[in-house]
């Protein structure tokens, strides 16, 4: 019976350290400061639209001289929040369809830091209507290759009924794709005709571009609508 009566109080010491460890763990400070931002243009200033969650523009923050970064998803337009950081030095690093125009970015993040990330992308895309009916639409894209060392590989149209469609998510529409890559095309405009549209129905539609740089992200242009 005393062994038992050990083994019991044992077992009770045991629990309350862990316990005790885990109040000291769950006492820690929870992050309180937010980064927010955008990916801009360096030549226009204006925002880099992205797909998103579907291959969009993602932000790498590394804290101190950590090499495990953590990741942010930048939204369609073209801005991003991360809103679970702790204050501190960081270094930021933006991947998708550009080159940043600083290889790193250096940066102290207190409660609430805003920062512009410039870049270059790999292909400026204007998308235009030139003219519709109640069910289709002729759409201009004007595109322009930055890179020299880069081959224009896709030039596309993407519409949707839910904005900032893109080449992945298209709810209630399609999209229309042309292969380049043999063509070596380096800037002009392409014509997409849009058929099939439910008349009375507003759609959302964005150009979208891609090269052969590394990662296979497309460039988009910024939303335009049908009446």
């Amino acid at each position: 019976m005393k062994t038992i009566m050990k083994m019991k109080n044992v077992i009770y010491l045991f629990l309350i350290i862990i316990s005790v460890a885990s109040c000291s763990i769950d006492n820690y400070d929870a992050p309180s400061a937010t980064l927010s931002g955008k990916v801009l243009d360096s030549s226009t200033n204006n925002m880099i639209e992205n797909g998103g969650v579907n291959s969009g523009t993602i932000i790498q923050i590394f804290e101190g001289n950590s090499k495990q970064p953590i990741l942010s998803q930048s939204y369609p337009d073209g801005h991003f929040v991360n809103a679970a950081l702790f204050p501190g030095d960081y270094r930021l690093f933006a991947v998708g369809a550009f080159k940043m125009v600083e290889d790193t970015m250096d940066i102290t993040i207190n409660k609430n830091t805003e920062i512009d990330i410039k870049v270059n992308p790999n292909v400026r895309l204007t998308a235009s209507i030139v003219n519709s009916t109640s069910t289709t639409a002729t759409v201009k894209v004007d595109y322009v290759k930055v890179f020299a060392d880069q081959t224009l590989n896709q030039i596309a149209v993407a519409w949707s009924t839910i904005n900032n469609p893109n080449l992945y998510t298209f709810a209630g529409g399609g999209q229309i794709t042309e292969n380049v890559s043999s063509q070596g095309l380096t800037s002009g405009s392409m014509n997409f005709t849009i058929t099939g549209l439910t008349a009375g129905t507003k759609y959302f539609i964005r150009a979208a571009a891609r090269t052969n740089a590394a990662g296979n992200y497309y460039n988009y242009s910024t939303t335009i609508k049908t009446q």
